[in-house]
């Protein structure tokens, strides 16, 4: 029989009464029964399932095997792709080594999934008469299905691979004087009878390696993200999400609200089982055409460096390390600067995705074509490399100042003279502008207008601080830039700031005498009324511990006799507590300054 995972579904405590004894869950708590919770806890399970309060379901046990199957499959497939073009070129004698490779990783495939079978195969759902039937479906079709899909995913993978190692290694033999001393012929590989010719053959050795790590590691951080975190970040989203919409009350609740939006940007569902995961094909293309744009810009880094030194004599492992540079390199050395901080931290924050690499490209592509211009306009100077590496960091803030130290401000571009930039905003920095920038936020009141929930779930920005940042766009986008500073200057960061000193009229007369009339708080209020996502920020503000109320209990009378008040069912032997604190409706902006308009005038 199957272990079963059950959980709340609710932002409060539960509690089961029934012959089993007392079973209690934290809010939004999974835990795990070695038995049907209905065969445990009776009509109480029964109830609180039938309220949306818990769920249950077998716990999924698909996962490793179907990994290490799909992974030899991808491998075997890719090999014995290799092994017909091979077979086509038999003098380069990789052929049988390749249809050997490509026997074995299949056979491999075909023992895992023999001997994970009984693992692969998710248990039958239990039969529910309280629920509707979900769908039948055979477990072996799902199998090959789940099989094919993570087939296709590995084989990205070791397309990848493939490429971060045959493009740099290519480019080596036949771009470099590599060639001259390693001589690769039929079935034979030679080395000249040359004094430099192993001293040449290690260090460019050192060098294919140094390349290929180098333009594999923003690549394989993706691959290397633990997707079985999946779980943990929707748990930690239901959290905020409770807390920040206050017409919610059940995953059921955000689940009808929520749940497309959900599967589209995190890629899971809100079932209860741990494997959640959703079943469909996702683009790895972007991955790889960066990591060959990489591998590309590395070859012309390190792969251009000759082997002679100064002197014409065989050169030194340092002077071979260090890289010939140019405009062009110096801005590709910027952009990658940045995809390896962009990557990192999208890596440790759990919001690595595919488009982050669609960014990595064109901001190569940018940085390559801005060198390329100045090395035309100013020529090859250290005032160019400088600016070249700042450009492939901060390509439309390089071509500002540019414009700026020229005069040329007659010829004002939109894209470049924004009135209300992201770097007003406080604490926001190159890395988190770029992150903003990959959702098509490119200014503050894209910010204040952007769908909260949308950049909750596609940036994975820590909630706390994605409010934040909203909260001082709301504020910002109605003030001009001295005004803002005034704000600030007295405390005054974001618009609920604001409402909250015209609850004081003390305050508010401070606030008044420190604007020296630039602005008036009483319209910067009203202004505020009607924003769309106040309401949702000033109950996160306002209502931080609203979850921990009384517990709700379901289980016998007797079992529950302990003074509250019950509801008892007619159809049923069993008592279902009814203390359930009631959730506040959402409140206006007006509902915040309500205190203020009945005991003063506004001015």
């Amino acid at each position: 029989m199957p272990n079963f995972v059950i959980r709340n579904q609710t932002p409060q405590h539960v509690e089961l009464h029934g012959r089993a004894g007392q079973f209690k869950l934290s809010p939004l708590q999974r835990r795990r029964l070695d038995r049907n919770p209905k065969e445990l806890y009776g009509d109480a399970a029964v109830e609180a399932r039938r309220d949306q309060v818990v769920d249950w379901s077998p716990e999924p046990t698909r996962g490793t095997v179907l990994r290490v199957a799909s992974l030899f499959t991808a491998t075997g497939m890719l090999s014995a792709l290799v092994s017909a073009v091979a077979l086509l070129r038999h003098h380069l004698g990789l052929g049988s080594g390749a249809a050997g490779v490509a026997a074995l990783t299949l056979i491999g495939a075909a023992v895992a999934i023999r001997l994970g079978q009984d693992t692969l195969i998710t248990p039958a759902a239990e039969f529910d008469e309280d629920r509707e039937p979900d769908r039948p479906s055979s477990g072996f079709i799902d199998l090959v299905r789940d099989l094919v899909l993570s087939t296709m995913q590995y084989s990205a993978l070791v397309i990848l691979i493939a490429v971060g190692v045959a493009a740099p290694a290519t480019a080596l033999y036949f771009g470099t004087d590599l060639s001259d001393y390693l001589l690769i012929g039929g079935h034979q590989v030679q080395i000249t009878d040359s004094a430099v010719a192993h001293h040449v053959l290690v260090v460019r050795g050192l060098q294919l390696v140094l390349v290929i790590l180098i333009s594999l590691v923003p690549a394989l951080m993706y691959y290397q993200f633990d997707r079985e975190k999946l779980s943990t970040l929707v748990d930690r989203w239901l959290h905020v999400i409770f807390r920040l919409d206050p017409t919610v009350r059940t995953i059921a609740d955000v689940d009808a609200k929520y749940g497309r939006r959900v599967e589209e940007f995190l890629g899971a569902t809100l079932d209860v089982g741990e494997d959640a995961t959703s079943k469909r094909l996702r683009d790895r293309s972007p991955v790889v055409l960066s990591t060959l744009l990489i591998a590309i810009g590395w070859i012309i880094v390190m792969l251009s460096v000759p082997s002679n030194g100064p002197s014409g004599s065989a050169a030194t492992v340092a002077e071979m390390f260090h890289p010939l540079l140019t405009p062009t390199t110096m801005a590709f050395l910027g952009a990658y600067f940045l995809s390896v901080q962009v990557v990192l931290r999208g890596y440790v924050r759990g919001d690595l995705k595919a488009k982050t690499y669609n960014v990595i490209t064109v901001r190569i592509l940018l940085a390559v074509i801005l060198a390329w211009a100045f090395e035309a306009i100013a020529g090859d100077n250290s005032v160019v490399l400088a600016t070249s590496f700042l450009g492939g960091i901060v390509p439309n803030t390089v071509l500002l100042l540019i414009r700026n130290a020229s005069g040329a401000k007659a010829t004002t571009d939109a894209e470049l003279d924004r009135r209300s930039p992201l770097t007003q905003i406080d604490e926001i920095d190159v890395y988190e502008r770029t992150r903003l920038e990959e959702e098509g936020i490119t200014s503050v009141q894209a910010l204040a207008r952007h769908d909260l929930i949308d950049l909750m779930l596609s940036s994975r920005i820590p909630a706390p601080r994605l409010i934040d940042w909203v909260d001082q766009a709301m504020l910002q986008q109605h003030t001009t830039a001295e005004v803002t500073m005034l704000l600030r200057a007295n405390g005054v960061r974001c618009a609920t700031d604001l409402l909250q000193v015209c609850q004081d009229p003390e305050a508010l007369a401070e606030l008044n005498t420190a604007l020296h009339g630039t602005c008036s708080p009483h319209l910067l209020r009203v202004v505020l009324d009607h924003d769309e996502w106040l309401s949702y920020i000033l109950h996160w503000r306002e209502h931080p511990d609203r979850h921990h109320g009384r517990p709700l209990r379901y289980g016998s009378s007797e079992a529950l006799a302990s003074g509250h008040e019950v509801d008892l069912r007619e159809d049923a032997q069993s008592t279902r507590l009814v203390d359930t604190p009631a959730v506040p409706e959402p409140r206006s902006p007006v509902a915040s300054t309500a205190l203020l308009q009945q005991e003063m005038t506004l001015p």
